[in-house]
């Protein structure tokens, strides 16, 4: 990720209970690289976070580290049952479980996902004849750490087996110089791709890269590096890809989810690498928020040899399906990751 390999994913498990012992579980996991905050530093916000009288004052929500909001409101959220996007977040004594069944409310509700393809060669040709075998409606293939002449010739690859069945969407991740991204963009013309994420190193640039090749570019690290929307490109950008992890919950979700409508654009909501905790409730966010269904980024989930979650993240035919019971850490796993064993 971002030109590093990551092998171990660290975080917490935030469970906030209420007196009558139900539970609320968020999870606050930065990603180097990504988040601005380490983990340490985001355990000691949340500790003196937690200390300190945050009842009387909930503007103090809004000076935590980005992965400690995501993760407080998470478990928050889910502990009040408190789903109302519009509704500033009020930490009082007197908020109560407004109804024991609400855990079910979701079941059998699911999201369409965007399957992630990465290699090349005959490793990516399987990667995609599964992914066309599991039914799903969108695929995103990593580009820009090959030669551009190595990714189109996996883009081909990949349209040869997905014919105008599945969506291409592309992801470089800042990785070219202009002259590589426009090379790029004029070699996908008939490739039917329906945009490229953060094809540049310099986002000066994308409206040039625009005007020149008519390629249509999907922004991520720039909402959460410049968060300021007057200073984003003013034409080719038809969608917004939202990491509520890195933006911090619900309320900067919002923010860009409303930019997003007034200006026409796709909003596709997407992970961070979290666990099935995380993935579990960006799904959700996804399902409460957005008024257009557009497949999500949650294919994360099969990059990771175990799962906190339980029941476990699954996707069934290209959709993640709510499960029956709303997931929270494994006993087991919790247990060893206290005594530091796993």
């Amino acid at each position: 990720m971002l030109g590093q390999t990551l092998k171990v994913r660290k975080g917490l498990i935030l469970r906030l209970y209420d007196q009558a012992g139900n539970f609320g579980e968020g999870e606050i996991s930065p990603l180097p690289l990504m988040h601005p905050e380490s983990l340490s530093q985001a355990e000691t916000q949340l500790k003196k976070f937690l200390t300190k009288s945050f009842q009387q004052n909930p503007d103090l929500f809004k000076t935590l580290p980005p992965s400690v909001r995501f993760g407080f409101e998470m478990a928050w959220r889910t502990l009040f049952k408190k789903f109302d996007a519009e509704e500033k977040i009020h930490y009082t004594a007197e908020v109560i479980l407004e109804n024991e069944k609400a855990d079910n409310h979701i079941a059998f509700k699911q999201i369409p996902v965007n399957a992630l393809a990465t290699g090349s060669g005959d490793d990516l040709r399987h990667q995609c004849e599964q992914i066309k075998r599991d039914g799903f409606k969108a695929v995103k293939i990593k580009v820009g750490q090959f030669k551009v002449r190595e990714d189109l010739n996996r883009l081909e690859l990949a349209k040869n087996i997905f014919g105008n069945q599945i969506a291409l969407r592309v992801d470089a991740n800042r990785g070219w110089e202009f002259k590589q991204a426009t090379e790029f963009a004029l070699g996908i013309r008939d490739f039917n791709v329906e945009y490229c994420e953060e094809p540049l190193r310099n986002i000066k640039l994308l409206e040039k890269l625009y005007e020149q090749t008519g390629m249509q570019v999907a922004l991520d690290e720039t909402l959460w590096s410049n968060p300021d929307p007057i200073e984003l490109p003013k034409s080719g950008i038809s969608s917004l890809i939202l990491k509520p992890g890195i933006l911090g919950g619900w309320g900067n979700t919002c923010f860009w989810i409303n930019h997003a409508e007034k200006h026409k654009m796709q909003v596709v909501i997407s992970s961070s690498m979290e666990s099935g905790i995380g993935l579990n409730w960006i799904a959700f966010t996804d399902l409460s928020l957005l008024k257009k269904r557009t497949p999500a980024g949650l294919d994360s989930a099969k990059f990771f040899q175990y799962d906190l979650a339980d029941p476990p993240f699954s996707i069934s035919q290209g959709n993640y399906v709510f499960p029956n019971s709303w997931p929270v850490a494994n006993k087991d796993y919790l247990k060893k990751i206290s005594q530091g064993s796993w």
